[in-house]
Protein backbone atom coordinates (compact mmCIF):
# COMPACT_ATOMS: atom_id res chain seq x y z
CA UNK A 1 0.00 0.00 0.00
CA UNK A 2 2.84 2.39 0.85
CA UNK A 3 4.45 1.68 -2.51
CA UNK A 4 1.19 2.58 -4.30
CA UNK A 5 0.82 5.87 -2.39
CA UNK A 6 4.46 6.73 -3.07
CA UNK A 7 3.96 6.05 -6.78
CA UNK A 8 0.94 8.38 -6.85
CA UNK A 9 2.98 11.19 -5.28
CA UNK A 10 5.62 10.71 -7.97
CA UNK A 11 2.95 11.12 -10.62
CA UNK A 12 1.51 14.36 -9.22
CA UNK A 13 4.23 16.67 -10.61
CA UNK A 14 3.78 15.07 -14.04
CA UNK A 15 0.05 15.79 -13.94
CA UNK A 16 0.50 19.39 -12.80
CA UNK A 17 2.90 19.99 -15.67
CA UNK A 18 0.42 18.68 -18.24
CA UNK A 19 -1.29 20.95 -20.71
CA UNK A 20 -4.59 22.49 -19.63
CA UNK A 21 -6.94 25.27 -20.70
CA UNK A 22 -5.82 28.66 -19.44
CA UNK A 23 -8.44 31.39 -19.51
CA UNK A 24 -8.95 34.95 -18.39
CA UNK A 25 -9.79 38.49 -19.43
CA UNK A 26 -7.71 41.31 -20.93
CA UNK A 27 -8.71 44.87 -19.98
CA UNK A 28 -7.47 48.43 -20.34
CA UNK A 29 -5.80 49.32 -17.04
CA UNK A 30 -6.92 52.96 -17.19
CA UNK A 31 -10.53 52.64 -18.40
CA UNK A 32 -11.18 49.11 -17.02
CA UNK A 33 -12.85 48.28 -20.35
CA UNK A 34 -12.29 44.86 -21.96
CA UNK A 35 -9.96 44.79 -24.95
CA UNK A 36 -11.41 43.09 -28.01
CA UNK A 37 -9.09 41.23 -30.43
CA UNK A 38 -6.01 41.40 -28.24
CA UNK A 39 -3.59 38.59 -29.12
CA UNK A 40 -2.71 36.08 -26.40
CA UNK A 41 -0.09 33.47 -27.18
CA UNK A 42 2.30 31.00 -25.56
CA UNK A 43 5.83 32.33 -25.96
CA UNK A 44 7.42 28.89 -26.25
CA UNK A 45 5.12 27.34 -28.86
CA UNK A 46 3.82 30.49 -30.59
CA UNK A 47 0.28 29.02 -30.40
CA UNK A 48 -2.25 31.72 -29.65
CA UNK A 49 -5.74 33.15 -29.88
CA UNK A 50 -7.73 36.42 -29.88
CA UNK A 51 -9.86 37.88 -27.11
CA UNK A 52 -13.60 38.16 -27.80
CA UNK A 53 -15.96 41.13 -27.39
CA UNK A 54 -15.71 40.80 -23.60
CA UNK A 55 -11.91 40.64 -23.61
CA UNK A 56 -12.01 36.93 -22.73
CA UNK A 57 -9.65 34.28 -24.08
CA UNK A 58 -8.86 30.59 -23.64
CA UNK A 59 -5.94 28.52 -24.89
CA UNK A 60 -3.88 25.46 -24.04
CA UNK A 61 -0.70 25.92 -21.98
CA UNK A 62 1.32 24.23 -19.26
CA UNK A 63 2.48 25.37 -15.85
CA UNK A 64 5.33 27.90 -16.07
CA UNK A 65 4.76 28.60 -19.76
CA UNK A 66 4.99 32.31 -20.54
CA UNK A 67 1.90 34.02 -21.95
CA UNK A 68 2.40 37.13 -24.07
CA UNK A 69 -0.44 39.61 -24.59
CA UNK A 70 -0.47 42.39 -27.18
CA UNK A 71 -3.04 44.81 -28.59
CA UNK A 72 -2.99 47.84 -30.85
CA UNK A 73 -1.88 50.93 -28.94
CA UNK A 74 -1.06 48.98 -25.76
CA UNK A 75 2.18 47.86 -24.13
CA UNK A 76 2.93 44.15 -24.62
CA UNK A 77 2.75 42.19 -21.38
CA UNK A 78 4.26 38.84 -20.37
CA UNK A 79 3.49 36.56 -17.43
CA UNK A 80 4.24 33.01 -16.33
CA UNK A 81 1.29 30.64 -16.08
CA UNK A 82 0.78 30.05 -12.37
CA UNK A 83 -2.96 29.25 -12.33
CA UNK A 84 -5.76 28.25 -14.75
CA UNK A 85 -7.08 31.84 -14.67
CA UNK A 86 -4.69 34.54 -15.90
CA UNK A 87 -6.02 38.10 -16.21
CA UNK A 88 -4.15 41.00 -17.81
CA UNK A 89 -4.36 44.79 -17.48
CA UNK A 90 -2.66 46.48 -20.43
CA UNK A 91 -1.32 50.03 -20.36
CA UNK A 92 -1.46 52.49 -23.24
CA UNK A 93 1.68 53.15 -25.26
CA UNK A 94 3.22 56.61 -25.10
CA UNK A 95 3.80 58.45 -28.37
CA UNK A 96 7.53 57.77 -28.30
CA UNK A 97 7.09 54.03 -27.71
CA UNK A 98 6.76 51.29 -30.29
CA UNK A 99 3.21 51.04 -31.57
CA UNK A 100 1.24 48.15 -33.04
CA UNK A 101 0.71 44.41 -33.02
CA UNK A 102 3.36 41.75 -33.54
CA UNK A 103 3.39 40.06 -36.94
CA UNK A 104 0.56 37.55 -36.83
CA UNK A 105 2.17 35.28 -39.42
CA UNK A 106 4.73 34.24 -36.79
CA UNK A 107 2.23 32.30 -34.70
CA UNK A 108 0.81 28.86 -35.27
CA UNK A 109 -2.87 27.95 -34.82
CA UNK A 110 -3.85 31.62 -34.89
CA UNK A 111 -6.49 33.46 -36.87
CA UNK A 112 -5.05 36.05 -39.20
CA UNK A 113 -6.64 39.19 -40.58
CA UNK A 114 -7.23 38.98 -44.31
CA UNK A 115 -7.51 41.79 -46.84
CA UNK A 116 -11.26 41.16 -46.76
CA UNK A 117 -11.34 41.61 -42.97
CA UNK A 118 -9.58 44.96 -43.26
CA UNK A 119 -11.84 46.10 -46.11
CA UNK A 120 -14.92 45.29 -44.00
CA UNK A 121 -13.62 46.95 -40.83
CA UNK A 122 -16.90 48.86 -40.26
CA UNK A 123 -19.25 46.40 -41.95
CA UNK A 124 -21.64 45.20 -39.24
CA UNK A 125 -23.21 42.50 -41.43
CA UNK A 126 -19.80 41.06 -42.26
CA UNK A 127 -18.74 40.92 -38.59
CA UNK A 128 -22.10 39.55 -37.45
CA UNK A 129 -21.89 36.70 -39.95
CA UNK A 130 -18.29 35.94 -39.00
CA UNK A 131 -19.06 35.93 -35.27
CA UNK A 132 -22.22 33.87 -35.78
CA UNK A 133 -20.11 31.13 -37.36
CA UNK A 134 -18.37 30.92 -33.97
CA UNK A 135 -21.77 31.04 -32.18
CA UNK A 136 -21.00 34.49 -30.78
CA UNK A 137 -23.95 36.90 -30.63
CA UNK A 138 -23.68 40.42 -29.25
CA UNK A 139 -26.08 43.16 -28.13
CA UNK A 140 -24.73 46.70 -27.67
CA UNK A 141 -26.33 48.63 -24.79
CA UNK A 142 -26.08 52.33 -23.91
CA UNK A 143 -25.95 52.32 -20.10
CA UNK A 144 -23.22 49.74 -19.67
CA UNK A 145 -19.88 51.18 -18.54
CA UNK A 146 -18.31 48.03 -17.08
CA UNK A 147 -18.95 44.29 -17.14
CA UNK A 148 -20.45 44.08 -13.66
CA UNK A 149 -23.72 42.45 -14.71
CA UNK A 150 -26.88 42.06 -12.64
CA UNK A 151 -28.30 38.54 -12.04
CA UNK A 152 -30.99 39.30 -14.66
CA UNK A 153 -28.33 40.28 -17.22
CA UNK A 154 -26.34 37.12 -16.57
CA UNK A 155 -29.46 34.95 -16.80
CA UNK A 156 -30.48 36.53 -20.12
CA UNK A 157 -27.03 36.10 -21.66
CA UNK A 158 -26.86 32.45 -20.64
CA UNK A 159 -30.45 31.62 -21.63
CA UNK A 160 -30.30 33.18 -25.10
CA UNK A 161 -26.62 32.68 -25.91
CA UNK A 162 -25.82 36.38 -26.34
CA UNK A 163 -23.37 38.83 -24.78
CA UNK A 164 -24.07 42.40 -23.75
CA UNK A 165 -21.38 44.82 -24.84
CA UNK A 166 -20.46 48.43 -24.13
CA UNK A 167 -20.62 50.81 -27.11
CA UNK A 168 -16.87 51.34 -27.24
CA UNK A 169 -15.63 53.30 -30.26
CA UNK A 170 -17.94 51.63 -32.79
CA UNK A 171 -19.83 54.04 -35.13
CA UNK A 172 -23.53 54.54 -34.34
CA UNK A 173 -24.69 53.11 -37.68
CA UNK A 174 -22.53 50.03 -37.11
CA UNK A 175 -24.04 49.43 -33.65
CA UNK A 176 -27.63 49.86 -34.87
CA UNK A 177 -27.13 47.47 -37.79
CA UNK A 178 -25.32 44.89 -35.65
CA UNK A 179 -28.08 44.92 -33.03
CA UNK A 180 -30.75 44.66 -35.74
CA UNK A 181 -29.12 41.46 -36.96
CA UNK A 182 -28.89 40.10 -33.41
CA UNK A 183 -32.58 40.87 -32.80
CA UNK A 184 -33.41 39.02 -36.03
CA UNK A 185 -31.43 36.02 -34.78
CA UNK A 186 -33.35 36.09 -31.48
CA UNK A 187 -36.70 36.30 -33.29
CA UNK A 188 -35.90 33.34 -35.51
CA UNK A 189 -34.57 31.17 -32.71
CA UNK A 190 -36.67 32.18 -29.69
CA UNK A 191 -39.77 33.84 -31.23
CA UNK A 192 -40.92 36.62 -28.83
CA UNK A 193 -39.90 35.19 -25.43
CA UNK A 194 -36.69 37.20 -25.18
CA UNK A 195 -38.38 40.59 -25.58
CA UNK A 196 -39.61 40.79 -21.98
CA UNK A 197 -36.20 39.92 -20.56
CA UNK A 198 -33.78 41.97 -22.65
CA UNK A 199 -32.18 45.16 -21.28
CA UNK A 200 -34.32 48.10 -22.35
CA UNK A 201 -31.22 50.18 -23.18
CA UNK A 202 -30.26 47.81 -26.01
CA UNK A 203 -29.61 50.10 -28.99
CA UNK A 204 -32.54 50.01 -31.43
CA UNK A 205 -34.74 47.75 -29.30
CA UNK A 206 -37.55 50.32 -29.04
CA UNK A 207 -37.97 50.14 -32.80
CA UNK A 208 -38.35 46.37 -32.85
Amino acid sequence: MKKIIYSLFLLLPMVSMGQETIHGVVIDKRTRAPINEAIVWVNKTKAGTYTDFDGQYALKATLNDTLVVSAVGMKTQKAKVLAPEMNFELEELLLNEEFGLPKKTAYKQMQTLTARDIKNGHNARYHFKKNAQQHVFVIFVTNLTSYDFSPADLAFQQKYNVKYSILGSYPTDYIKEYNRLTFKYLKNKYKTHWRAEIRKDAVGFKNE
